[in-house]
Order: C-alpha cells, then structure tokens, then sequence
C-alpha cells in the first residue's frame, strides 16, 4: 500500500509520542476550530482535524493542477459574464429547484436595475482527485508506478466561501515536524511551502484598494455561530499584515437587516461605517436563508457598489450544472482561445451528464440506474453531505423517471481515488493506520468586470483526506481531515 510510510514502520510507544506532540503543534501554529458543543465561543478549541503525516502526490499532478489554475480562474468569470450562457444552462434547473431560483431572481433583478458594481472578486478553489481507473483499481503499486499513471479529475469548482486557506497554511510546521519525528527521508521541496490564507487575503486587499476609500471597511459576512471562525480569522491576520489601516468586520446575514443601509449613491453602510467589500463567508446553502428578509439583506447587498466577494453570477457560475455544461464540446473553447490551454482544461473533466427530461438525459438516468456504483448523483448544492451514491442514485433516479425534479440534478462519472495509508487525528476518535483517499484543492484569485481583468492569480493548496468507503467529503461536516501533500517524482 503506497504511503510515505513505505519501507519503515512506527513502534506504538513513538506513535503515540508523535501524536500528542502533533496535537501540541497543531495547536500553537493555529489549526484550530471551535468546539461542536460551544460553536459560537472561543474560549475552548479544539485542534482541527489533521493527517498525522502528510499524503503522498505526484509532483507532476500537482504542477498540472496549479498550472491550469489561472486558466480555471479566466474561464470561470468569463462565464460568469455570458447571460445567454447561464440562462441557456439553468433555464430547467431553476425552474426546480428553490434556492437556484431564488439566486437567479436576484441575478435578473440587477440585470434590470442596471448592475452599479461592474467589478467581482473572485476567491476560488478548484478540487481535485488523482484518479487511477487507468491503472484497474489496482492497489499495490509502487510509488513510481503510481505516480507515472494517476490522472488528475475535477470534482468540483468552488466560487463562494472557499475555505481553510488558513488552517491549511498552519499546518505545514506541523507535518514538517512529524515527518522529522518519524525519522522519514524528505528534502525541503518535498513539503513546499503554503500561504494560501496570504494569497486570498491579497485578492481581498486588491479589491478594496480599487474600491477607492480609504476609510471603507472590509465586511465578513459570517454565520452566527460560526465553528470555523478560526479560519476567518486567519484571513482578518493576513489582510492586517499587509495593510494595518483595513478594518475588517462580521456580521450575518440575519443580523445585518438592523445595521445595514445603503446610501444615495449606493454606497453600502454597517451602522455608519462605508464598507468597500463583501466577502461572503456564508450563503451558498439555503439554511443561510431562513426567511425572505435574508434574501432581501442578498439583493441590496448585490445592488451596492461594494465589491462582493462573490457576486451573484459568480455563485451562479459555480453550480453543479454548470460543471456540468461545460464539459459539452465546444463550451470551454467558447471562453478560453488558446487551443492548448483549453485541451489542459479538458483532461481534467470527469464525465459529466445532463439529467434533464428530455431523451439525453433518460438515456443517462437510464445508464445510472443499470450501473450506479459508476456515478456520483449531484444536487445544486454546496457544503459538503449532498451527493447520493451506489443503490441510492438507484432508488432516486427511478422515483424521479417522469418528474421535473430530476433536471435538478446532474450525474457525474466516478472517481476511483489512489488508495493510501495514514492516521487521521480527530477529537474523540481512535488513531489507527487505515486506508485514505485524498482531495487536492487549489485556490485562486480573480478581480475584474466583464470588459477587463484586472488581477488573476494562483495563490496556493489544500489537501484534505478521509477514510476509504466515506463518500461525503468536508472537514466542517466531520468528513475529512485536513493535510498536505509530500510530493514525489
């Protein structure tokens, strides 16, 4: 079984000694989350949870992954900017499913309103899986065969409320101490260096800096109580690293109704300060959205002229079935002219299928239905928790042969993730070694309107890992584990 364990093996007494030293270490670099039974108080914390080592990936992949990252990130604005796209894509999904309807009614509402920010901030992470289907599920290959076969595939491409950039960034001390601990061969370009909460709080400051005022605040818009506000915190840090005179803010979006008015000129205000960013931290699922007031708190946040982090055709843009449109020939190649980067943009796309209830997409619940154990059945959802899998997508799918419902879904073909050994550190858990499977997450910057870009970047990675057989994945949702890739020839 590949790990970076191969060839040596922990006595349970320096095991133990390791983990409770990682704990430590975890702790005082700032991994940390709030506790499951006190999520809205920092007094106590725990650490959040982590690998005890870190997980092995190919140095090829993740080069691939980061190099296509700026290219991910042009092609996600650019579709953000095309109505006639966005309409022609969710035109059925939205007449099913709620809280994409609700999106888009605002989304309109500004297209008729005339839209008074034209500039977006886009904060986004890309997440990956190495694939290794080619290689026949096969495994107890080495390092380097493995290494030589796995295939990069998307899972998903987020654009609201990307997160653990933070904590991410605090635990490669860690793992750089425990690999020592370990006594387990590593050079230094290994475990590479990783900043990511540094390079989003940049995009951030960028943003409020073409804002144009200096007394304007940056508003976190922050769900109350918030387990993960640590990691929140780790982007206040960075923003305040580099510029000392930001004010950073949060709010809900239930609580902002009391506090929130916008001016004349559409400035946006909390109480009376002038706020030049929104950066949406909560939002993406319906339980942000309680009532209709929270939805009207959305719209006239959208109708200022802060710069949101993101805009609504920015969270449009980062749905399930847009995923899913865009791996249709042609589509990509619709936004993205270079030939050679638009074919690297492809090969990572897993099969993608449309559910719509037209004769497409009966012959794809159809081929689901016969061989569910191949697919991944999607909601529109965000957060982790949602997807249906094996026997499930069976049952579903047959309820839903002649019903409207179905188009708010689309089939993804399934991942079969390289197999890896490691101990998973969570509070309260047994710490034994077992089988992982890992997700790589990389995260980029956009700022820009619709005639011009302004700044584009790749700015870091996330690693996140989980028992083999847990379809779910999420470190909020107790799925998974965060970690860092060793990288290898």
């Amino acid at each position: 079984m590949a790990t970076v364990l191969e060839g040596t093996k922990i006595e349970e007494k320096k095991l133990q000694e390791i983990v409770a030293c990682a704990k430590d270490r975890a702790m005082i670099n700032g991994a940390l989350m709030r506790t499951k039974e006190d999520p809205g108080s920092s007094t106590v914390v725990n650490h959040a949870p982590f690998t005890l080592l870190p997980s092995v990936v190919p140095q090829n992949l993740m080069k691939e992954a980061k190099g296509i990252q700026k290219s991910f990130n042009l092609l996600m604005h650019r579709v953000a900017h095309d109505h006639q796209f966005l309409e022609q894509a969710l035109q059925n999904v939205i007449k099913v499913d709620d809280f994409t309807r609700q999106l888009w009614e605002i989304y309109i509402t500004l297209r008729e309103e005339g839209i008074k920010q034209p500039v977006s901030l886009g904060l986004f992470r890309n997440d990956f899986m190495m694939d290794t289907k080619k290689m026949e599920k096969n495994t107890d290959c080495s390092l380097s065969q493995i290494g030589e076969h796995a295939q990069l595939k998307q899972i998903e491409f987020n654009t609201i409320a990307s997160s653990f950039a933070g904590l991410v960034g605090a635990l490669s001390d860690v793992h750089r101490y425990t690999v020592a601990k370990a006594k387990l061969k590593c050079t230094k370009s290994q475990l590479p260096q990783n900043d990511p909460a540094l390079g989003l709080s940049r995009g951030l400051v960028k943003a409020w800096q073409h804002y144009g005022n200096k007394n304007a605040a940056i508003l976190f818009v922050s769900s109350v109580p918030e387990r993960n506000r640590m990691d929140h915190v780790w982007m206040e840090k960075k923003i305040w690293e580099l510029d000392q005179s930001i004010d950073v803010v949060y709010c809900s979006l239930t609580s902002l109704t009391s506090v929130m008015s916008i001016g004349r000129d559409k400035a946006l205000f909390l109480n009376n300060m002038e706020i030049a960013v929104v950066y949406f931290r909560e939002g993406y699922s319906p339980e942000h959205y309680p009532s209709q007031k929270e939805w009207t708190i959305r719209l006239d946040l959208e109708r200022s002229k802060a710069i949101k982090c993101p805009t609504v055709h920015y969270q449009l843009a980062g749905t399930k079935k847009i995923q899913q449109e865009l791996a249709r020939q042609g589509a990509v190649e619709r936004y993205i002219s270079d030939e050679k980067e638009a074919a690297k943009i492809r090969s990572v796309f897993a099969g993608q299928f449309s559910l719509d209830l037209d004769p497409d997409g009966d012959r794809n619940a159809e081929m689901a239905i016969n061989n569910p154990g191949d697919y991944v059945l999607k909601p529109q959802r965000e957060g982790g928790g949602n997807n249906h899998y094996d026997d499930e997508i069976k049952t579903l799918l047959t309820e839903l042969k002649n019903d409207t419902m179905r188009a708010g879904y689309v089939l993804m073909e399934k991942i079969y993730p390289w197999v890896q050994n490691n101990y998973l550190i969570k509070v309260g858990e047994s710490i034994d070694l077992r089988e992982v499977v890992s997700e790589i997450g990389i995260y980029g910057t956009v700022l820009g309107s619709a005639e011009e870009v302004i700044e584009n970047e790749e700015v870091g990675h996330l690693m996140r890992t989980k028992y083999l057989g847990v379809n779910e994945g999420g470190v909020n949702t107790g799925y998974s584990c965060l970690d860092t890739p060793f990288l290898i020839e």
